[in-house]
């Protein structure tokens, strides 16, 4: 944590870094953003090996109401590029869970924060679910969406969606393609992609969102301007979907026999879940189920009308949740 130091009060009230800590024993990348450090602090955990820190400037409409704490999880983004040898750790779900409590306990310390808003997408609600049953007392809430609950079961829902709306729409190249595959589970994650390449798919909402957006803000996403904090300098970037397949490929199996049930229905925090009503990923009945099962001091579930597996992306639609059912748990 050397050069990783409370801030001092008299300092800006704004923050915008990005720097590597020591993390299980590895240099992991860590962003904090936002417009005033005595705003809730937002924790973003994304997908299996997939670093949202470099679309930082989409995320920046969130940043007037919240300090965006960004994490490139082992196996992803800027801490994958500084550790391309990053193997004599087994890379599990266990260890990504416990790293990812490791930066809460070193960011809340940075920022002088009693706690964090976990917000987890997709592959990231595996980590996000297991950090909110380990350690409530770091959180002040848990907001989960593109949630796994059950993989296999979410698994082949996904399929028997996506197989029937490709023949809804007489796509007959989607239909055949997903008829050659079969129904799930699958022998390797070649096959995964298939399935995944139309469960994945953006929805008319979500294609509006970055349609509608300023070029420059993708533009910096693809190429940071010179001296964003929140890329680190004289590295080389990742391929993201290169690394992202291949970090799932370590962890496919895991993955394949989770259930959130395991990890227990009884939590000491309020549960949220801002859930796509058209996600055909990790599919919303089965999320439904879920939230009707555990018992939390408050638990939610909204359904975003015309969201799939990429909802969170609908920022403002997303931040106004945030702002209405969470964000007042922290102040």
């Amino acid at each position: 944590m050397a050069g990783f130091v409370v801030l001092d009060s008299r300092m800006t009230e704004s923050i915008d870094e990005g720097m590597f800590l020591s993390i299980g024993g590895v240099e992991q990348w860590v962003t904090l953003r936002g417009r005033n450090i005595h705003n809730p602090v937002l924790f973003i955990v994304g997908g299996t090996g997939v670093a949202l820190s470099r679309m930082a400037l989409f995320f920046a409409p969130w940043e007037q109401d919240f300090t965006v704490a960004q994490w490139d999880q082992p196996g992803s983004g800027a801490t994958a590029a500084k550790n391309p040898d990053d193997r004599e750790i087994p890379m599990t779900l266990d260890r990504i869970s416990r790293d990812g409590i490791e930066v809460v306990e070193t960011i809340t310390h940075r920022l002088r924060a009693r706690k964090v808003i976990l917000v987890a997408m997709s592959g990231g609600t595996i980590v996000g679910v297991t950090i909110a049953q380990r350690r409530p007392d770091l959180l002040w809430a848990y907001v989960g969406t593109g949630q796994i609950v059950n993989w296999s079961r979410q698994e082949r829902l996904s399929y028997a969606m996506v197989l029937e709306q490709a023949r809804q729409r007489n796509d007959e190249s989607a239909a055949a393609e997903l008829e050659a595959i079969g129904t799930p589970p699958y022998p390797d994650p070649a096959t995964d992609a298939v399935r995944s390449k139309y469960a994945v798919a953006l929805t008319d909402a979500e294609r509006r969102v970055f349609a509608d957006l300023d070029p420059s803000v993708m533009a910096a996403a693809r190429t940071p301007p010179h001296q964003a904090h929140y890329v680190p300098e004289g590295l080389a970037r990742v391929d993201q979907r290169a690394q992202s397949m291949a970090t799932y490929e370590k962890l496919r199996s895991e993955i394949a026999g989770w259930d959130a049930r395991s990890v227990g229905l009884v939590f000491r925090i309020p549960m949220f879940f801002f859930q796509g009503d058209q996600d055909a990923y990790t599919v919303t009945s089965e999320v439904q189920r879920y939230v009707a099962e555990i018992h939390a001091p408050k638990k939610m579930l909204v359904l975003m009308n015309g969201g799939g597996h990429s909802s969170m992306f609908m920022r403002e639609e997303f931040l106004l949740l945030l702002n209405t059912h969470v964000r007042h748990l922290a102040e």
